[in-house]
């Protein structure tokens, strides 16, 4: 259920959850409503302001963790990318002072590879099916012809070895996305900010007890808070997955020959 909503559009991701939030509080709100008809609305009355400070520290810290990894994988989803390219260009680049034979065939390997991502890699990633048991397709050609090539010259050698390096750097750059595009909020931390909303919503019912336009006030500030904070995490959790903020291979379809 999570996947499928984190995999839907950013209008959609906030549609569902403030819409949750909102039935969550108002869930809450006719709780109060029900109890402040009873005798243990005197007794629920009692419940101290202090109690929502340590219940709002403690979703505070766990949005606050959540939150700073998953800016962290958006900002490593983005070096990755732009590390890919660069690789790629650099082993073009190194492969021009090679022979003519050499030369193209690499390039050749090198856009076989980025027809590969554009049409192949990078929608499987998108749809979580992307696999690291899979070759790429292109890259590991073009990784034979350098390593079977022997130069003539010092200065073809130290090409080879640089682009080589590249080709590797390149795959290396690959491979990280890919497992980076499997990594998400787990299904428990999402369970447990849900819990500590509820807890806070229902404290904030008991304080406000018998008093429904101050509870209703309050509930709804809070499950919007809530639900913003859920919102941005959602559409910066999958940086490689379809669904919210997903990062495009702008930077490997800018590579030409």
């Amino acid at each position: 259920m999570l996947s499928w909503v984190e995999a839907q559009e950013t209008p959609i991701i906030a549609l569902l959850v403030f819409a949750f939030c909102y039935l969550l509080g108002a869930f809450m709100f006719v709780i109060a409503a029900f109890i402040s008809r009873s005798e243990a609305a005197r007794d629920l009355s009692a419940t101290t302001p202090a109690m929502m400070t340590p219940l709002g520290v403690v979703i505070g810290l766990v949005i606050a963790f959540l939150a700073a990894r998953v800016w962290s994988n958006m900002d490593h989803a983005h070096a990755y990318v732009a590390e890919e390219a660069s690789e790629i260009r650099e082993a073009a680049l190194l492969t021009d002072i090679l022979p003519p034979e050499v030369r193209t065939a690499v390039h050749g390997d090198i856009k076989h590879y980025l027809e590969f991502v554009d049409a192949e890699d990078w929608p499987a990633m998108l749809q979580g099916h992307a696999s690291l048991r899979r070759l790429p397709e292109g890259l590991p050609d073009a990784l034979k012809t350098l390593l079977t090539f022997v130069p003539q010259q010092p200065g073809q050698g130290v090409a080879q070895e640089h682009a080589v390096r590249a080709i590797e750097g390149a795959l290396q750059a690959r491979r990280d996305r890919i497992v980076l595009s499997e990594a998400a909020i787990a299904p428990v931390q999402w369970l447990v900010i849900v819990l500590l909303d509820a807890l806070i919503l229902l404290t904030i019912a008991m304080l406000h007890v018998g008093r429904h336009i101050t509870t209703a006030i309050n509930l709804f500030i809070f499950s919007t808070a809530v639900a913003a904070c859920i919102v941005l995490l959602m559409i910066n959790d999958r940086p490689f997955t379809s669904g919210g903020i997903t990062v495009r291979p702008i930077p490997l379809q800018e590579i030409h020959f």
